[in-house]
């Protein structure tokens, strides 16, 4: 079966990525990139610009051109197939990048390019790509000993699982709110298109008039151009008290 996410030579195939593609791509990435970076530690020195760092810039653009496309999908057009694809990747990425980021060879590989006698030959880009990288493994906890980078593995993955779920909270609750208008007076100020939006709202629904969500083309939309005050005032509150216990629609 073709996978749109591991052929990605311009935009990404929004039209043509499936639930069903994401997994088996984000494994079949992952497995690659191991093997490229095991492959690479085990040639050793020299290590330099071109035939080190660049090749692992190249490994990490491959998996953001594949996740980011998902990470996108995810947000704006969830489904529950879509979700559980997304969130079965999610252990597999915290785990690769807390594998990279306490990769001591790896750790000892960047170092060496940043030690080198040339290395000020480089383009500020490039010395700023190395710096990061050397900053990035010891936030990662590079330099821990094995229990504390155990401890740091488990943390990580415990705040993906957690960052998901409040994200899932966020986008269910954003979802979950509409509020039909049925005088087009409230309306005042706002662009035809905007109207129009509304409308087309409505009627998916099968409702009449129009009807505003939270979703960020209505929501802009009111609180940049209604002249309703309470309006306004309405939008923002159930914006800002989203998948919270507070505000209008507490809980």
């Amino acid at each position: 079966m073709s996978n749109p996410l591991l052929d990605t030579p311009d935009l990404p195939a929004f039209d043509r990525i499936e639930p069903a593609h994401i997994e088996p791509a984000i494994d079949r990435i992952l497995a690659d990139n191991r093997e490229a970076i095991a492959e690479r530690l085990e040639r050793g020195a020299p290590y330099g610009w071109e035939d080190f760092v660049a090749p692992m810039e190249a490994l990490e653009d491959r998996l953001e051109r594949a996740w980011a496309p998902v990470s996108h999908l995810n947000a704006v057009m969830n489904t529950a197939e879509l979700r559980e694809a997304y969130e079965a990747c999610l252990p597999k990425l915290s785990d690769y990048a807390t594998e990279l980021g306490q990769n001591e060879a790896l750790f000892a590989a960047y170092r060496a390019v940043a030690d080198r006698d040339d290395f000020a030959e480089l383009t500020v880009e490039q010395r700023r790509v190395v710096e990061n990288a050397i900053r990035d493994f010891r936030l990662a906890g590079v330099d821990l000993p094995s229990s504390d980078k155990a401890r740091y593995k488990a943390l990580k993955s415990e705040l993906s699982q957690l960052t998901t779920r409040f994200a899932n909270n966020l986008l269910d609750a954003t979802n979950a709110w509409s509020l039909d208008v049925d005088d087009e007076s409230r309306l005042a100020g706002l662009p035809a298109s905007a109207r129009d939006m509304f409308r087309a709202a409505a009627e998916r629904d099968g409702q009449s008039g129009w009807r505003i969500t939270l979703e960020m083309p209505s929501f802009l939309a009111v609180m940049t151009h209604a002249e309703d005050r309470a309006l306004r005032e309405t939008l923002y509150d159930a914006f800002v008290t989203r998948a919270s216990d507070v505000g209008p629609h507490a809980g």
